[in-house]
């Protein structure tokens, strides 16, 4: 049995979708049951980061835990504190009394002890509680997912022909697929955990700029302004937000970040062992961008 928590997120299901596929019992572990649906036979139970007794339940009889839960999105307990400060390394407490064989955790490239950004200061924390656990792992390090940010890019770009430039919009990122990392995710966990980690990007580095017009092109559409936010305004934003709007502060850092910290790395090693990673371009031909319903 594989317990995946986050597995209701858009990384998670794509993990349960390719274990299921290849026909491993699968237990998804969700703050709210009645809200996961998944087509095929996978478990469903009730867990909280925050409640310890929920996840000795929800991990008891499984030989791996994959979590790709994290609190970037959230505030106060759903928040990076709650879920990155405390909530996966209770996780990992109770993974160390258990018959746990492999704990595979979903970090970030961006993971670093001097971050500007909370955030990804806990998740290094926790990348070092996990090795010090003592347990079977693996650490994925995935760049920006282009799942997430195509999604919002695109909306300003079919409303009103506008594209979102944060800061310069000049740094070069290694945007990596949703599908690529959830097939290495799944791959590792039915194997031991070996210690490994890894940065995740894909084969190119584009610009933000860049992935604006291959954008605009798949929708067959033209960018005619641009929405331009500089790093003073991005950084004076998250500021003056932190203290009513903590999700939108955040996310201004973290734009801070992307223009002015390097975003390209090397996954070639990794690739050479799980498949060739999808270019931006092949996954919006398979991913067409819109915009969701009553936007």
């Amino acid at each position: 049995m594989i317990v995946v928590f986050g597995g209701t997120g858009k990384i998670g299901r794509q993990i349960v979708a390719q274990l299921r596929n290849e026909k491993h019992a699968v237990r998804v572990a969700t703050r709210d049951p009645s809200s996961a649906r998944f087509a095929g036979d996978v478990e469903v139970v009730a867990a909280d980061l925050r409640d310890r007794h929920s996840l000795v339940r929800a991990v008891t009889g499984a030989r791996a835990i994959v979590c790709t839960a994290q609190g970037g999105g959230g505030k106060g307990a759903n928040g990076p504190q709650g879920i990155e400060g405390a909530g996966i390394p209770s996780l990992i407490a109770v993974a160390q009394n258990s018959a746990i064989e492999h704990f595979v955790y979903f970090s970030t490239a961006s993971a670093r002890a001097d971050s500007p950004v909370e955030f990804f200061r806990l998740k290094y924390d926790v990348e070092r509680t996990l090795r010090a656990s003592g347990l079977p792992f693996s650490i994925l390090r995935p760049t920006h997912l282009m799942d997430t940010w195509v999604e919002m890019l695109a909306e300003p770009i079919t409303k009103k022909g506008k594209a979102l430039v944060l800061g310069s919009g000049a740094n070069a990122v290694s945007w990596v697929a949703g599908t690529d990392v959830a097939r290495v995710a799944a791959a590792l966990a039915v194997r031991p955990g070996e210690g490994w980690s890894a940065d995740l990007g894909g084969p190119e580095a584009l610009t933000l700029t860049q992935v604006n017009e291959l954008i605009a092109a798949s929708l067959s559409t033209r960018i005619r302004s641009e929405n331009k936010m500089p790093l003073g305004m991005l950084r004076t934003m998250s500021m003056l937000m932190k203290p009513f709007n903590q999700v939108l502060a955040r996310q201004m850092q973290m734009g801070v970040v992307l223009d002015t910290q390097p975003q390209v790395v090397d996954s070639s090693a990794v690739w050479a062992r799980y498949g060739r990673p999808l270019s931006l371009s092949a996954w919006l031909e398979r991913n067409r961008p819109g915009v969701k319903e009553g936007a």
